[in-house]
């Protein structure tokens, strides 16, 4: 009976200092705290690129719909002009004006050509740039928001390991964590 003891005794000792279930090593909470402020840190940065995102994206409708409108104002001279020209010719056909009504349809036809419709192509190519640079920060934010929800899941997952004194928990916390660290590498790499 003895010996069935003292055998117990040392599988118990051996468990604990190999730090089997249920028990860790003396270091263990100071390490696991440790782990929880590296977490910490790259959430806060992706909390600041988050916000930093979503100001972009913001920004970008907004000159995007400064744009839009511009362009609108655009194709409404545009109407007007080939309204006028039209006008004119209408206007000055067959009477002893209609030399002076072609060259002023004229000027507003040249106006249409040489100024209205290449502003008008370049706002349109303004707009696609506002929109692309829009769905660009759009997408780092929502891989930023992952990031951070990762990150969470780690912090909140390592501080239950720390009370539950359970290493298997401080392992999933660190998977979690590394799932938003790469998330926020996807987000700083996306080009």
């Amino acid at each position: 009976m003895e010996a069935h003891r003292s055998y117990e005794r040392f599988e118990q000792g051996h468990q604990i200092a190999s730090g089997g279930e249920g028990h860790v090593g003396p270091h263990y909470g100071r390490n696991a705290a440790l782990v929880v402020a590296v977490m910490a840190a790259f959430l806060a940065v992706a909390t600041f690129l988050s916000n930093e995102a979503v100001k972009h994206v913001i920004t970008g409708e907004t000159h995007r719909a400064e744009a839009s409108a511009r362009l609108e104002t655009n194709r409404i001279r545009i109407d007007v002009a080939e309204g006028n020209a039209t006008m004119l010719r209408v206007l000055g056909a067959g009477g002893p004006a209609e030399h002076h009504a072609a060259v002023a349809a004229g000027k507003h036809e040249a106006r249409i050509v040489e100024e209205l419709e290449p502003a008008d192509a370049h706002l349109v190519a303004e707009i696609e740039r506002h929109q692309h640079e829009t769905d660009h920060a759009n997408t780092q934010h929502i891989d930023y928001e992952l990031a951070e929800v990762g990150l969470q899941v780690g912090i909140v997952l390592a501080s239950v390991s720390i009370i539950a004194r359970r290493r298997w928990l401080l392992g999933a916390a660190g998977a979690a964590a590394t799932a938003g660290v790469v998330l926020l590498l996807v987000g700083l790499l996306l080009v």
